[in-house]
């Protein structure tokens, strides 16, 4: 198993190296973490607070954990942002290591490692187990307690024990990171109560006692760095689940879950394990509550992927148990055999398709690259004041890429006219609306291209595909996407800019 394991950090390491930006779902735990480790005099989120308050007991977490190593290595900027990444991707798999024991534990060590190679076929895990959203840092503490639930299931000496573990860590994960971990455990509850495993008093003790400690550690830690008393994820529950406004973000129909984020979350694992919820008795008492999670989910008129993520390894394992089977019913069927074949063929595609996934997925990340490739074109000018528009901080501009600590950088989201630029004295800007500004007085230095559309090739431009060693039957179409300008004629040009504003001014002949 520790093979599998290592492949699958190494290749989610590698996908955050090839791949080192973020978006604005992962900024404000990757901002803070910038903030933490080098003792920035203001946070970032004192400026942009976003729409409800996030807890920072992940990026405290790993920003302790890095700063040590990024004293001793001295790292640049942007390595300091893929090393954070890496650190989150580190316990994640070690919390998939602690799930797939679980998985061993009930289903044998052939069906553990198949877990783990099914996952590393999975695009989204992979892809996002280095990305600071709450639902990846919350991730680890529930892969832990659903070890714990696994164990259980197989050891019936030690199950109290490992439900009381259980309980722990996803009260922890609901209190201090998402709140929808607390309905999964209420779930997971529920079926062991009807499975008569578990006593109402055992499980109100285990939960009061880590929801205390949970309050205990996130809301002085908040409080503090919010300026506020709070209680970051009871608002996040507040604004989500009782005023229901992340409906103001979009609605997909009640089946979406089933029909649409599974098949893609999943790729060939959905179907064998909908193969084992209908063959294997263990895996249908697996899966349930999980199937019960996502259909209460189902009810909120809101639906992302990230909110079911915490059941993919659950579905992953059920798959992993049809290979196991056919791999030790092979000598004795033909049958097998060919189902063994059949599912390593789709395990295989669905990595290709994993792959593939992954390439157009960097393509989305622009606003890192404009700022990235500003250092490079203009690495010998001593002073820079560049300001970046909301699409450039969105796609990608975080701290970390402000790497030039002789320069100025600049979120302001109060301009709204050319004059406003001009006076905030800016000499380079990244923007998205390049018609604002007057060729006459900036020029533009880059154009950054990002994913417009994906088109299937047509038969004809197939083949003429193949014949260049192009297998994808897809075309990936670029567009501009951000101009970098720069003001061609800094000081003349504010100074005309002020005298525009305010024509009484006293000036000397040095202004010119």
């Amino acid at each position: 198993m520790k093979l599998v394991l290592a492949c699958l950090f190494a290749l989610i390491a590698a996908e955050a190296y090839f791949a080192p930006f973020t978006k604005v779902e992962e900024s404000f735990n990757l901002q803070a973490t910038h903030d933490i480790i080098h003792q920035a005099d203001q946070f970032d989120h004192v400026q942009f607070p976003g729409v409800v308050p996030r807890t920072f007991a992940g990026a405290s977490l790993l920003s302790i954990t890095a700063w040590p190593i990024i004293q001793c290595v001295g790292l640049a900027p942007m390595d300091q942002q893929v090393l954070v990444r890496v650190l989150l991707a580190a316990g994640v798999v070690l919390s998939l290591a602690k799930f797939a024991s679980g998985v061993k534990s009930l289903f044998g060590s052939t069906t553990a490692n198949m877990t783990i190679m099914l996952v590393i076929c999975q695009f989204h895990l992979v892809f996002w187990s280095s990305r600071t959203l709450p639902n990846t840092l919350a991730l680890p503490w529930v892969e832990l307690g659903l070890s714990h639930w696994l164990y259980s299931l197989s050891q019936s000496s030690s199950r109290t024990y490992h439900l009381n573990w259980m309980i722990r860590y996803l009260t922890f994960a609901g209190v201090v990171f998402r709140f929808e971990v607390g309905i999964l455990l209420i779930i997971l509850l529920i079926s062991e109560h009807l499975h008569a495993t578990l006593s109402l008093s055992s499980v109100l003790k285990q939960m009061v006692a880590t929801a205390i400690i949970s309050l205990l550690i996130t809301v002085p830690l908040d409080s503090y760095l919010w300026q506020t008393w709070l209680w970051p994820e009871g608002m996040v529950f507040y604004f989500n689940a009782i005023l229901n406004k992340s409906s103001e973000w979009g609605t997909l129909p009640f089946h979406a879950y089933f029909a649409s984020f599974l098949p893609r979350l999943l790729l060939v694992s959905y179907p064998l394990a909908g193969l084992a919820f209908v063959t294997n008795g263990r895996v249908r008492r697996m899966l349930m509550p999980m199937i019960a999670y996502i259909a209460v989910f189902s009810l909120l008129p809101h639906k992302e992927w990230r909110f079911i993520i915490y059941t993919i390894p659950v579905f992953t394992a059920a798959a992993a148990t049809c290979i196991s089977r056919s791999i030790h019913a092979a000598s004795r069927s033909w049958l097998h055999r060919i189902a063994l074949v059949a599912m390593l063929a789709g395990a295989a595609a669905s990595f290709a398709i994993a792959l593939t996934m992954f390439h157009i997925s960097r393509l989305n990340y622009p606003g890192g690259e404009a700022l990235y490739a500003l250092h490079a074109i203009e690495k010998n000018e001593p002073y820079v004041h560049v300001h970046m528009d909301a699409d450039t901080a969105m796609t990608g501009a975080s701290l970390y890429g402000q790497s030039n600590p002789k320069w100025s950088y600049s979120k302001n989201e109060t301009h709204k006219s050319q004059d406003d630029f001009l006076e905030a004295r800016y000499t380079h800007i990244i923007t998205s609306t390049p018609d604002l500004f007057d060729t006459a007085l900036f020029e533009i230095i880059d154009e950054t291209y990002g994913l417009d559309k994906i088109q299937l090739k047509s038969v004809d431009a197939y083949k003429k595909s193949i014949q260049n060693h192009d297998f994808l039957p897809i075309q990936v179409r670029m567009s501009p996407k951000l101009y970098t300008l720069r003001l061609i004629n800094p000081q003349k040009t504010w100074m005309e800019a002020m005298l525009r504003k305010y024509p009484v001014v006293l000036y000397s002949k040095s202004y010119w």
